[in-house]
C-alpha cells in the first residue's frame, strides 16, 4: 500500500482524489455496500465526535455506524485518516456556507452572515468545527504532533480562501468609509477565526442559542471596527 498517495482506484478503474492518506483498491463487488458503510461511517462520525469530543472511541462509530470496527478500518487505516475525512468534510460545508452569503452587498450585513454562517457550521458539526478550522490552518494538534503537511496532503488549501472571504469583506467596508480605514485587516481576521477556534461560540451558544451568540460576536466585532460618526473622534 503506497500510503503517500491520497488518490484510490475508482469503481470503473478511474483514479479519483480521496482525503485520507494512503491508497485503497475498492473490490468490483460490493460496491454500492462499500459506499454506503462508508458514508453511514463518515454520518456516525460527526455525530459522535460532534457528541463526545475528540476523545470518543472508534468502537462507538463503528457501533453507530452499524458495522464492525474491521469494516471502519478497511474504509479509514487509522483513526487519523478518519478524522482527516472528517475535517475536509466539516472544512468544505464551512467554506460553502460562507460563500453564499458573504457577497452580500453591505459589507456589515455581509459580515454578520459570515459569523452566523459559522455558527451554523457550529451547531451542526459541534467542537469538530473547532478542530477542522484550527487543522486546515495548520495548527499542531495531540493527534497530529507532526503538524498538517501530511494531514492535508493533497488537499485544496480551504483556511486561506476562508481567510480571504473575511479580508474581502473588512476591505470593501474600508473602502465604503463604513470601517475604521486604519484597520488592520489581518488582525481584525485573527481576532474573528479566534472566536470559532477557541470554544467561544459554542459556550456562548450553551448559554443562549447559536443565533444569538452569533447576534452578539457580530456586534461586538461591528461595534470595534465601525468608522466613526462625523464629529466622533477615532
Amino acid at each position: 500500500m503506497n500510503r503517500s498517495s491520497d488518490s484510490v482506484k475508482g469503481y470503473f478503474g478511474r483514479v479519483v482524489k480521496c482525503s485520507v492518506s494512503g491508497s485503497i483498491r475498492i473490490p468490483k463487488t460490493g460496491r454500492l455496500d462499500y459506499l454506503a458503510n462508508r458514508r453511514r461511517i463518515l454520518e456516525a462520525a460527526r455525530e459522535v465526535f460532534a457528541r463526545r469530543g475528540l476523545e470518543a472511541e472508534v468502537k462507538e462509530i463503528a457501533e453507530r455506524a452499524g458495522v464492525g470496527v474491521g469494516t471502519l478500518y478497511r474504509h479509514f487505516e487509522s483513526r487519523e485518516g478518519l478524522l482527516a475525512a472528517l475535517v475536509h468534510q466539516v472544512g468544505d460545508d464551512f467554506l460553502r456556507r460562507l460563500q453564499a452569503v458573504a457577497g452580500t452587498e453591505e459589507p456589515r450585513a455581509a459580515l454578520r452572515a459570515t459569523i452566523h454562517a459559522g455558527a451554523q457550521s457550529c451547531e451542526q458539526f459541534g467542537a469538530l468545527t473547532e478542530v477542522a478550522l484550527r487543522r486546515l490552518a495548520g495548527e499542531v494538534d495531540e493527534f497530529h504532533p507532526g503538524g498538517g503537511v501530511g494531514f492535508h496532503a493533497g488537499y485544496p488549501d480551504i483556511h486561506n480562501e476562508v481567510v480571504e472571504i473575511v479580508a474581502d469583506v473588512l476591505r470593501r467596508g474600508m473602502g465604503g468609509g463604513i470601517f475604521r480605514a486604519d484597520l488592520d485587516v489581518a488582525v481584525a481576521v485573527a481576532a474573528l477565526e479566534s472566536m470559532f477556534t477557541s470554544g467561544m461560540v459554542l459556550a456562548l451558544a450553551a448559554r443562549r442559542s447559536y443565533p444569538a451568540a452569533a447576534d452578539a460576536i457580530a456586534d461586538f466585532f461591528l461595534a470595534a471596527i465601525e468608522a466613526p460618526k462625523h464629529g466622533e473622534s477615532a
